[in-house]
């Protein structure tokens, strides 16, 4: 492995970002753009995005100015979710329902709301003058905490890659899953963007399977493998480092790479295969910011930048009086692995898993 970077430069670099619809990072490179290359100044990234809801958030977003906007998942909310019901024949919560709270959206009802997305006025703005690039989580996959057994993956993939821009001819479209890789700025000033498919192959929860399965991981070994970057860049729609899916239970449990050891484990052994300096991950999906800092994963600090959401809240799952209770709560809940701020920074050896 090449010299390890100080672990005052990766805080410096990680309270140096700001938050602009989710966390901004700003880097020194360039992307190739009609015939020259330009610098690129800032990636913007986010997440959970309710077409339904409203966006004021994009005018921070055109103004900030990104030349690179990444989607993290749940970038239109596509299935449908029952109202709780407790009594009746349509059961959705309590230890006898008898329907789920989830069911997935027609092909016609998804693109529906694909369109209604692209349509915003300040999602148009910024896509006149960025970069888009992404991936999907549960919600735009189809259903809400769907993998691999999901049937409507294949006529998904395509309206998430229509969302997305994506060339009539790109591989992504022949592909199983719609990961994907980018790398901008000339020879020595590079940022590699690999952005992974946590649904098409991913394995059921409580499975400790696998999250990528073996045709991406092939792909991302080979990903990993090649020109070595300034920076590498991760985008996972569920959290990576963050171990509130173990810490939040049994109340409930929150999807993420905890929640299949085995992975996780081979992630990291590939970081350090590879040989890569500068590496670090981006996430959404859990309706809240947070920087994770994992110390003995690779060789030096890895951290896991969560930007999430767009319209969404975690307080918002309750009435709007309960809205401090809840925040509170989020206060409290245990993380050995949470960056608090630039003079309280958890030094972690201990990552607590699910299975």
């Amino acid at each position: 492995m090449g010299p390890p970077m100080s672990e005052r430069r990766w805080a410096r670099w990680a309270w140096g970002w700001a938050v602009v619809a989710g966390w901004m990072i700003s880097l020194g490179a360039s992307v190739a753009g009609a015939g020259e290359e330009r610098v690129v100044s800032r990636i913007a990234f986010g997440s959970c995005a309710n077409q339904s809801a409203p966006q004021p958030i994009w005018d921070a977003i055109v103004k900030f100015d990104p030349q690179v906007f990444i989607w993290l998942g749940d970038n239109i909310y596509g299935d449908i979710r029952r109202p709780l019901q407790l009594f009746g024949k349509e059961r959705t919560t309590g230890p006898w329902k008898n329907v789920p709270r989830f069911v997935p959206s027609s092909e016609q009802e998804m693109e529906s709301r694909y369109k209604r997305a692209k349509a915003n006025p300040g999602y148009s703005r910024l896509r006149q003058n960025a970069k888009v690039i992404g991936t999907w989580d549960d919600h735009d996959y189809g259903l809400n905490d769907a993998g691999k057994e999901f049937g409507g993956k294949i006529i998904n993939q395509r309206l998430a890659l229509d969302f997305l821009d994506e060339p009539k001819d790109s591989p992504r479209r022949e592909q199983a899953g719609i990961y994907a890789s980018y790398t901008f700025g000339p020879v020595g000033k590079q940022v590699k963007v690999i952005l992974l498919d946590t649904r098409y192959h991913r394995d059921p929860l409580f499975s400790d399977g696998s999250i990528l399965g073996s045709e991406q991981w092939t792909w991302l070994e080979k990903e990993m493998m090649g020109p070595a970057t300034e920076l590498t860049i991760i985008g996972s729609s569920i959290q990576v480092i963050s171990n509130h899916s173990a810490n939040t239970g049994p109340m409930f449990y929150l999807e993420a790479w905890g929640r299949f050891p085995k992975e996780m484990d081979r992630l990291f052994k590939l970081i350090v295969e590879s040989k890569r300096d500068g590496v670090f991950f981006i996430s959404g999906d859990v309706h809240f910011g947070e920087i994770a800092r994992y110390d003995c994963g690779v060789g030096y600090p890895l951290f896991d930048i969560t930007s999430s959401g767009l319209t969404q809240a975690v307080e918002k799952a309750v009435p709007p009086p309960l809205n401090i209770i809840v925040r509170f709560v989020a206060w409290l809940t245990p993380s050995t692995m949470r960056v608090m701020s630039r003079n309280c920074r958890f030094r972690s050896c201990t990552f607590a898993c699910f299975m």
